[in-house]
């Protein structure tokens, strides 16, 4: 019995030792506004929220490995202004180097943006969410099981509908943008705004194309227990509309509270991909939807069961001594010819991108709207087997359209603040990042 007892000290001593090698601690902290806030991404709302659908969080997960620590946080929210200083306040309170801390958002447009001078009771209320999920997760690292897996989902479609035919309408104009009958520019005496067939305006394109890859990344502690699960999937979180009023986690909130209640004591991180030309199958306020909160809680129950589909297909496994490299560049793309009228000697506009690796996982992050197409490309070109897009991270540029959409037309080529010869720039500048991996 003694010689048992031995032999199983020294075999759980030496699984502790390997699982030391790489560690990962999880935490959340609810953010859901107290009062009414004014809401991000429709120009057409004018008034603050006046309810709660759902909960906002806040989530981090932070991986140490080799001695290298990376954070990954993120918010069910739009547009984290100034990550910067989040990032840098971040680093000095936990030591995590500012490169190695990837902030992004859901980039939910039922909800809120923070910002970090802290105008508002509700920016403070985020500050402090946000340092205190990191702080917890940094306090909770342990051993941990790792796997990773792929699944697909079809609640994303191409946004970039073209109009088939010439048309009259007195109601919209991309409707989440502009509208006759809600929000700023209501009018009683609406006019008939002509559409030409073959131009491109914001609705459902089912021919469009999509990443319909809902990837994942499963976290077990070093005893098999649930700890914590990435999810990727590219779709912006629009299901609700510009006349929705109520603060909701959007399809992504309700995707990743039903994972959590299938496994007691998972906790759940959504990271966005390259969502720039894609929305959920339902928009309200576009192609006749209403904003209905039941809608967007199936299309994210839906995710959801693909989600823990793939979950239950995975084995996680003790990596011993994973390889880990953080490379960092600012890459510069060409600014839009007309915005050269304001300013000549501002052609660039600075990309700050990170690129993770760990193991045979990689994440390449984008501060901004990158096109589906893009995305892909931007997968296929990694060294990795697992090849993940982190969009809306480390900042903001605005969108980034594929070059052949610049002769499309439509809602993102408009307001894009990047050159057509952008696309072909950006991945020879990533291709030369890449090349720096082992």
């Amino acid at each position: 019995m003694r010689i048992v007892c031995i032999v199983s000290l020294l075999f759980a001593v030496a699984v502790a030792g390997r699982a030391q090698d790489l560690r990962a601690g999880y935490a959340k902290a609810d953010i859901t506004p107290t009062g009414p806030v004014m809401m991000g991404g429709y120009d057409l709302r004018g008034s603050p929220s006046d309810g709660v659908h759902d909960r906002l969080y806040v989530r981090a997960l932070v991986f140490d490995a080799a001695g290298i620590r990376a954070a990954f946080l993120e918010a069910d929210v739009i547009m984290i202004q100034r990550t910067d200083i989040f990032r840098r306040k971040i680093s000095e309170a936990t030591g995590i180097p500012e490169a190695n801390i990837l902030l992004g958002d859901a980039h939910n447009h039922a909800a809120p943006s923070p910002n970090p001078e802290q105008k508002t009771e509700w920016d403070r209320q985020f500050s402090d969410g946000l340092m205190k999920a990191t702080m917890q997760a940094v306090a909770n690292l342990q051993p941990v099981r790792i796997a990773a897996g792929s699944g697909h989902s079809r609640i994303a479609m191409n946004r970039r509908q073209v109009k088939p035919a010439d048309s009259d309408s007195p109601s919209t104009y991309d409707e989440n943008n502009s509208s006759q009958s809600f929000g700023k520019y209501k009018t009683d005496k609406p006019v008939l705004v002509h559409e030409f067939g073959g131009v491109v305006r914001l609705g459902a394109n089912p021919m469009g194309p999509i990443d319909d890859a809902v990837q994942i990344v499963r976290l077990d502690t070093a005893a098999g227990h649930p700890l914590a699960v990435m999810i990727h999937y590219a779709c912006h979180g629009t299901s609700l509309g510009g006349r929705n009023s109520k603060i909701s986690g959007e399809w992504m909130g309700s995707m990743q509270a039903y994972v959590e209640e299938q496994f007691p004591g998972l906790g759940a991180i959504y990271l966005q991909g390259a969502a720039g030309d894609i929305n959920p199958r339902v928009v309200g306020g576009l192609d006749g939807n209403a904003d209905n909160i039941e809608n967007t809680w199936a299309l994210g129950e839906e995710v959801g069961r693909e989600v823990v589909r793939v979950y239950r297909l995975l084995s996680p496994e003790l990596w011993p001594k994973p390889s880990v490299q953080i490379e960092t560049a600012e890459i510069l793309l060409p600014r839009q010819y007309r915005e050269l009228l304001q300013d000549f000697t501002a052609t660039a506009v600075k990309v700050p991108t990170t690129v993770v690796r760990i193991g045979d996982l990689m994440w390449t992050t984008f501060p901004g709207e990158m096109f589906s197409n893009i995305g892909r490309q931007v997968k296929a070109a990694s060294p990795a087997t697992y090849a993940h897009v982190m969009g809306y991270t480390n900042g903001y540029i605005g969108y980034f359209p594929e070059q052949k959409a610049y002769a499309e037309g439509g809602y993102e080529v408009a307001v894009t603040h990047l050159d057509p010869a952008a696309e072909r720039i950006y991945l020879r500048a990533l291709a030369e990042l890449l090349m720096r991996f082992r």
